[in-house]
């Protein structure tokens, strides 16, 4: 009868361990792996952490709320449950309490990355004296602080300081040669401006993350406006070296991407105004339209290749399809009152 029950205990534990083990089957691995841990030990406070930032990371903030708390309850100590915390009540667009944990945060142990969300959390409330004293606090603690120069460029830019925006974002440069966004911030200042320097900064941008779509389209537009911009001025040999180098990014974007119904329009449109190739410029505009239908802007610079073929009929279905889906759309009215202004 005792070896029975002995058995039986046995049995019931394997059993009991089993149903624990695959209750969390169904879960992404690493979230069942969180779980299977928090079960062997409930009395850790970092696991507990770990499955908020887990929750967080995929937009589950109410059970991340629910894991972040149980971790300080466990610990109150760590600066870093804080921090955690304060990135949930962000989500929750409850500001006031982020402020509060980033501060508990800094009480503790003076920490860095507190700071950083702090004065982030400051410029984008318009707060710039108090974002500036914390970056300054921040800097004090750590000089080589790359992040709180580049919050530090961003607040220089909002108050309209240009030169310090651009020095503070090559300082960040300095500390840290990978910091992508450092690279992009000066791209996008330098070619608002036609300013060839910001082909550098993106192509450095490029080699940290050489997938990225927005960085390659960009690169591919200021290729072609660069060129765009010396064909205007008759400089035939600029621009086709501009030209060629904005078709070669945009291919490469296409094979990164290649649903990128705007680097098809942007071809088009090189081979429809710069190179008069009008047939090639239609199948580029037609893939943009395949990929997406809604793309008003395709339709009218498509009706205008078919114009130059003199194909009047498939010109006008394509500027009042471009209406149909932008009543707004100047470019394709000016068309359409041009081809009824021929024919009459």
């Amino acid at each position: 009868m005792k070896k029975f029950l002995f058995i039986s205990i046995i049995i019931a534990l394997i059993c009991c361990f089993s149903c624990r083990s695959n209750k969390y089957d169904s879960l992404p691995s690493e979230l069942a792996e969180l779980c299977r841990k928090i079960d062997r030990n409930s009395k850790n406070s970092d696991l507990y952490q770990q499955r908020a930032e887990y929750y967080y990371r995929n937009s589950k903030i109410e059970d991340a709320l629910a894991d972040i708390l149980q971790a300080i309850k466990l610990d109150d100590t760590k600066s870093t449950y804080y921090v955690t915390l304060a990135d949930i009540y962000l989500a929750k667009s409850e500001t006031d309490l982020v402020e509060d944990m980033l501060k508990k945060a800094i009480a503790i142990d003076n920490y860095n990355e507190a700071y950083l969300k702090l004065a982030e959390l400051y410029l984008y409330q318009y707060m710039y004296s108090e974002c500036e004293e914390t970056i300054e606090k921040a800097v004090r603690l750590q000089n080589h602080n790359p992040k709180a120069y580049l919050t530090k460029a961003i607040l220089l830019l909002e108050k309209g300081d240009t030169v310090g925006y651009i020095r503070m974002l090559q300082l960040v440069i300095d500390q840290d040669s990978k910091e992508v966004i450092a690279y992009t911030s000066l791209g996008e200042h330098f070619q608002e401006k036609l300013n060839p320097l910001a082909i550098s900064y993106y192509q450095n941008a490029l080699e940290i993350t050489p997938n990225d779509k927005i960085l390659n389209y960009n690169l591919g537009k200021l290729y072609q406006d660069l060129g765009e911009m010396a064909w205007k001025i008759t400089k035939k040999d600029e621009t086709d070296y501009y030209i060629n180098l904005a078709k070669s990014q945009y291919q490469n974007l296409l094979e990164i991407d290649p649903q990128s119904y705007p680097a098809y329009n942007n071809l088009g449109y090189i081979a429809l105004v710069i190179e008069d190739n009008y047939e090639e410029a239609i199948s580029y505009f037609s893939k943009a339209i395949n990929i997406n239908p809604t793309y008003d802007q395709a339709f009218c610079n498509r009706g205008v290749a078919y114009y130059y073929l003199e194909e009047w009929q498939k010109a006008r279905e394509d500027y009042l399809q471009c209406l149909k889906l932008n009543p707004d759309n100047e470019n394709a009215i000016d068309e359409l009152n041009r081809l009824d202004t021929m024919k009459k």
